[in-house]
């Protein structure tokens, strides 16, 4: 679609246009298609709490235990004399189909054995990592994976000993490594580092300003969030990868840094995270469907944070990114036909990244701005434009670097541009 079309369409486009977006903005959203009923109801719900136990099969001697933080294991039981079964319970239902389990288990002799793994209400979605110190982790092998599609299991054929084996959804990427991650960055000075507020839990959500404009200059923002559900590794990956290279030394990035900060939330549900939980926060909620209700601490906090930008004449929102992760990868933008400062911000972004990788797997799904989730609240609030950006489950992780890096280059160039633009617009009126 040009941007002359878009501009001046006919008089009928023009009151069908009007009709649609007033009635998306103003009626009641129920939740997305997949999304289970009561999704968008973010009140506290009851749920149910993992105990944390060491569990043994005494005579084989067979243990497993979920005693770290980011575990999920509810019971673990044998079926036959080399059948083990673990049973992998979410936090409450109902929920997103997302059953993220993470345990470690070991053998006080070596032996191989067949681990199945069931869920309640659930069907086996994630391709198991392996690690033997929780740290460096790699993709089961495929012929010791066996999923059943149709019961919604899969069966793990593992090689034990007395040595410990983590068996994952994903990596595990805990509190603690984002405090290590945000640590290591801070030594470069660029980064600075604030506690917007508190989660049920009582951990510190915490914000990452990036930049170093001066204050004669009129900054532009880009507000970056993340792993507001705690199984989305991959897009957790992607959004420190994006940030990495937003305070990288390339001369790109230089520039960027001093037209603009970036206000980062890159760890919204720590308690989510800490729990193992599926989807939820310590309130059993989903926390991107509480952008307009604001029922819950950690949305709160990052709401009330980002609302001294309305007021701060010398600070202007461009765009905002919110990374997750799905079974695609998969750009979620606001329907072109809205309009967005910058204008077309997202589609721009999109075909530069295409033409970069044209044999990457990308799609697209524009939606408009009525859902309470945190790319719609960005828009409501400042005009911006802004997007949900979901990694691939099962990317490639060296493609996922390449293509993330390029992805904030691509970014940082069109911002720049943007600005200049409204620059040069500004003067000539």
């Amino acid at each position: 679609m040009s941007h002359f079309s878009k501009k001046i369409p006919a008089l009928g486009s023009i009151l069908l246009l009007i009709i649609i977006t007033g009635c998306s903005s103003t009626s009641e959203f129920s939740g997305f298609s997949y999304d289970p009923e009561g999704a968008t109801v973010t009140t506290d719900k009851q749920i149910q709490p993992q105990h944390k136990r060491a569990i043994g099969i005494r005579d084989d001697g067979v243990w497993i235990s979920n005693e770290f933080e980011g575990a999920r294991m509810n019971d673990f039981y044998k079926v036959s004399d080399s059948l083990y079964r673990v049973e992998i319970r979410a936090e409450n239902y109902p929920i997103n189909n997302s059953p993220w389990y993470a345990f470690k288990i070991w053998s006080d002799s070596i032996q191989s054995i067949d681990l199945q793994l069931t869920y309640k209400e659930a069907q086996h979605r994630y391709i198991p990592e392996l690690s033997r110190d929780g740290n460096h982790w790699h993709a089961i092998d495929s012929t010791q994976y066996r999923p059943d599609t149709l019961a919604g299991t899969a069966t793990l054929s593992l090689d034990l000993n007395k040595d410990t084996l983590w068996v994952a959804a994903q990596e595990l990427k805990t509190n603690r490594d984002y405090h290590h991650w945000i640590d290591s960055l801070r030594t470069a000075s660029l980064v600075r580092l604030d506690t917007v507020g508190f989660s049920h839990d009582r951990r510190p959500i915490l914000k990452m300003t990036i930049g170093h404009t001066d204050e004669t200059t009129n900054k532009g923002v880009l507000i970056i969030t993340g792993r507001l559900h705690p199984p989305e590794v991959t897009g957790a990956m992607a959004s420190q990868i994006f940030i990495e290279e937003l305070m990288s030394q390339t001369q790109l990035a230089r520039n960027f840094r001093t037209q603009f900060e970036v206000w980062a939330y890159p760890l919204a549900n720590p308690d989510g995270v800490a729990r193992g939980h599926w989807r939820h926060n310590a309130a059993g909620v989903d926390l991107n469907r509480d952008w307009k209700a604001f029922n819950q601490p950690e949305t709160r906090a990052i709401r009330d944070d980002l609302l001294s930008l309305k007021n701060d004449s010398s600070r202007t929102v461009y765009y905002g990114i919110d990374f997750h992760s799905t079974n695609e990868n998969i750009f979620y933008p606001i329907n072109r036909d809205i309009d967005t400062f910058p204008e077309d911000f997202t589609y721009q972004w999109i075909d530069s990244l295409k033409q970069a990788f044209p044999d990457y797997p990308i799609s697209v799904k524009p939606f408009d701005t009525s859902s309470p989730i945190t790319k719609n609240w960005i828009y409501h609030t400042f005009g911006a434009d802004a997007v949900t950006y979901e990694l691939n489950d099962a990317a490639n992780r060296d493609s996922l670097q390449m293509v993330t890096q390029k992805s904030a280059r691509l970014i940082m160039e069109q911002l720049l541009n943007a600005k200049e633009n409204r620059k040069t617009e500004t003067l000539a009126r």
